[in-house]
């Protein structure tokens, strides 16, 4: 005699999918440090259950919520979306005319990177001076500091002065066109961290 086999099977209960992988409303899709209802539906709306994300926003988990763009932020007093990158053609165009005093790095809060072309600037002309007096005193005497005449030891005295400032002004050439090729192809970020908006 066959004996026949009974399979015990559990109920199992719909899988509701909007529940358990998109949105059921708007509220689902705030990321978490953001009032409800803070953001404009321009920007963060839920539609045919998916977390709908602009702006300053994108979609995540799946269409499960919005975060933040990397280098972007939502100003909740005026409701508005900021990009935090910093302009490229605005950062050529001051390295292009300005680069001797750092401005283009200053403009994307590379501060360290400014200050030195800066402090390069200015003090170049004192140090290099200050130096040269220490060179005179020190090999051709004091006299040779106020002796205009056409002594060759007088005139030798000088070179260092010369080949001082020339290679100061060779520094400043060569770093003003690295700057210019590295704004021109976009191959530095602002101090933030962030991309410069590429429009050039």
């Amino acid at each position: 005699m066959t004996r026949t086999k009974y399979i015990s099977v559990r109920n199992a209960e719909p899988i509701n999918s909007v529940q358990a992988n998109l949105c059921n409303t708007t509220d689902d899709c705030y990321p978490a440090d953001l009032i409800v209802h803070q953001v404009p539906a321009v920007y963060i709306n839920c539609s045919d259950n998916k977390c709908v994300c602009t702006g300053c926003f994108y979609s995540t988990n799946g269409y499960k919520s919005c975060g933040y763009k990397r280098c972007w932020q939502y100003v909740a007093a005026t409701h508005t979306c900021e990009d935090l990158r910093k302009d490229q053609r605005t950062a050529f165009l001051l390295s292009l005319f300005l680069s001797f005093v750092g401005a283009a790095n200053f403009y994307i809060e590379q501060y360290t990177l400014g200050g030195l072309q800066l402090a390069f600037l200015v003090l170049m002309p004192i140090i290099i001076p200050a130096i040269w007096l220490i060179y005179v005193f020190i090999m051709l005497g004091t006299s040779a500091v106020c002796d205009w005449s056409n002594d060759v030891d007088t005139i030798a005295g000088y070179w260092p002065l010369i080949v001082s400032f020339v290679l100061w002004a060779m520094v400043i050439l060569m770093w003003w066109v690295a700057d210019i090729v590295t704004f021109a192809e976009d191959l530095r970020a602002s101090g933030n961290g962030c991309p410069l908006r590429h429009n050039l």
